[in-house]
């Protein structure tokens, strides 16, 4: 029985426990729940107008995210790689959305990649906590191939700077350079192919003793991938980044709108819809999420003030909950439904001594064929939110 097959029997047990449904028979209906009752605090229940929050800063974000969808998960290179270790969902990378590069500050990230239209990035780890292997991965697409040349070279002398090494190849890709830091123990790669640079690092900090060739072999694997993926991705010419569509069939027009602190620094609003792939860089257990999403057919993903998922239908919805409510149940505790929300599910931390930015107050809220994860480090705002986000939810299609 494959992984997929044994995930989705789960699911449906699970759903059956907390539904009081079976695997067949009927519709798994999500309950519906009269608006006007409803607590939303001071959030907006209003659709939003997506188009009015479009910036100078929007159309490469979207490129980035459009490449975000062509770039292979750390765990379809290596299938130990099932952990995502951080809590931000934010992978676009474009001049205004610097990042650390591997050994390189990002305070240098814009001048040593001058020309830069958007990129990815993702990692996968080997072990949730602990030290173990783990694979970075940048896919950077440049206005010009010789733009993108210029970036490796200065990245690569620049590495070699903060953090000398030993040069190593990568098998069957003579045009890749690598270097093996003894110190750190990070393998560091770069390889451009025409206007995209593709930079992979090999983390490996337990292994004894030392062996370059396994990792030298995985950086191949996560080339060949990178490239592979490419192959889907076409370019938007640069000139026509301002057409890219910020909302995908009204999505993020029902999602809450992202809080902004007045202190924060204006770089527009980071809000975003996520095709499938895509937004599963962004989960915990992307093996887990992937099979998840399979099952309930999830299409799109709308990311701001929370999440929400458009599957197939609405029992496709209430399996998604399930899957998820599974995953997280290590670090969850049940708490009451809001307040004339009989049936959502709500969690809180279970170890008050836990850790809050990885397991925050939860509530996952179904409406039709969407799914929404609410989260709020404060209960009686998540319930708001939560009846904010339902309210939202009945309104359009």
């Amino acid at each position: 029985m494959t992984r997929t097959r044994i995930l989705c029997l789960t699911v449906a047990a699970t759903l059956g426990a907390l539904t009081g449904c079976g695997q067949s028979g009927g519709s798994a209906d999500s309950p519906t729940y009269d608006v006007a009752a409803l607590d939303v605090g001071n959030y907006s229940t209003v659709p939003r107008d997506s188009e009015a929050s479009r910036t100078a800063l929007s159309g490469p974000r979207l490129e980035a995210a459009r490449i975000g969808d062509a770039t292979p998960l750390p765990m379809e290179i290596d299938g130990k790689l099932v952990f995502k270790p951080t809590i931000y969902w934010e992978r676009r990378i474009t001049p205004a959305d610097p990042r650390e590069l591997p050994s390189i500050d990002k305070k240098e990230f814009n001048d040593l990649t001058q020309g830069l239209v958007a990129g990815w990035y993702t990692r996968g780890q080997r072990r949730e906590y602990s030290p173990g292997s783990a694979l970075q991965m940048f896919t950077l697409r440049f206005t010009d191939a010789t733009q993108a040349e210029t970036a490796a070279t200065r990245i690569a002398d620049r590495q070699r700077e903060t953090l000398p090494g030993e040069p190593v190849t990568i098998p069957g890709i003579p045009a890749a350079k690598a270097k093996w830091s003894v110190s750190k123990r990070y393998l560091d790669a770069q390889l451009t192919k025409d206007a995209m640079l593709l930079l992979v690092r090999v983390e490996d900090p337990i292994t004894e003793p030392v062996n370059t060739a396994p990792l030298a072999e995985l950086a191949q694997r996560a080339f060949d991938k990178q490239l592979e993926g490419l192959k889907s991705y076409t370019p938007t010419p640069v000139d026509q980044l301002t057409s890219l569509p910020i909302d995908v069939d009204g999505l993020l027009s029902r999602t809450l709108q992202m809080e902004r602190s007045p202190s924060e620094k204006d770089g527009g609003d980071l809000s975003m819809v996520l095709a499938k792939h895509a937004a599963l860089h962004t989960e915990f257990y992307p093996g887990l999420a992937k099979a998840a999403f399979e099952d309930a057919g999830v299409d799109l993903v709308a990311f701001s003030d929370d999440r929400v998922y458009r599957t197939k239908d609405k029992d496709a919805a209430e399996r998604l909950i399930a899957a998820f409510i599974d995953q997280e149940a290590k670090g969850y505790k049940t708490i009451d439904s809001p307040p004339h929300m009989p049936g959502v599910k709500c969690f809180d931390l279970r170890d008050p001594k836990g850790n809050t930015y990885r397991y925050p107050p939860v509530c996952y809220v179904a409406y039709d064929r969407y799914v929404a994860r609410v989260e709020n480090k404060n209960v009686q705002q998540l319930y708001q939110q939560a009846a904010a986000q339902y309210k939202l939810l009945t309104q359009g299609r």
